[in-house]
């Protein structure tokens, strides 16, 4: 009897997560659209604000790619940190 009610207890728990987790439907996503924005050419499209686009630099040293702003330019070579630079 224990182990059918904690069963029971354990389906419960998982249809709760599972209904949290539920992606949000395309006609609350309408309505959430058309609260937010007046424009009628982006109802589809929800309103996000763009970040800035950053140009990415390879390290001489690892090859790992990295923001520009934070490299460390020696000798006309980018690194990703100042420890790799001190290698070449």
């Amino acid at each position: 009897m224990k182990l059918l009610m904690w069963l029971v207890l354990g389906v419960l728990v998982i249809l709760a997560i599972r209904k949290k987790a539920k992606p949000l439907s395309q006609d609350s996503m309408r309505s959430r659209n058309a609260e937010t924005t007046s424009d009628a050419s982006s109802f589809d499209m929800p309103a996000t604000t763009a970040a800035p686009v950053e140009t990415m630099v390879c390290c001489a040293h690892c090859q790992i790619y990295l923001p520009a702003s934070e490299a460390v330019i020696r000798e006309q070579q980018t690194y990703c940190s100042s420890a790799h630079a001190d290698l070449h």
